[in-house]
């Protein structure tokens, strides 16, 4: 499995069910470190400049993710629990 399908999920289970903060902490981690591959790889494949908009952009969508995984997580998702037992 790679790591965004393991990303995938984890946001997945998270949004399924309330969530501890070590699986809101796991999340965050693998944003972070999946932000810093992908910066690292486009800065030396591409050059800074694109690095910097690479950053910007996959960071903003990775906070906005997060941020509503974690709102989930604390407030449940009953939708979901309908879909999956129905």
């Amino acid at each position: 499995m790679g790591p965004i399908e393991w990303l995938e999920e984890e946001f997945v289970d998270v949004s399924s069910s309330r969530a501890d903060l070590r699986e809101i902490l796991e999340l965050v981690l693998g944003s972070i470190l999946l932000l810093v591959a992908a910066t690292g790889l486009t800065a030396v494949f591409l050059g800074r400049t694109e690095a910097l908009v690479v950053t910007g952009v996959l960071g903003a969508v990775l906070a906005i993710t997060v941020l509503s995984q974690a709102y989930w997580a604390i407030t449940g998702r009953e939708d979901y629990r309908d879909e999956r037992d129905g």
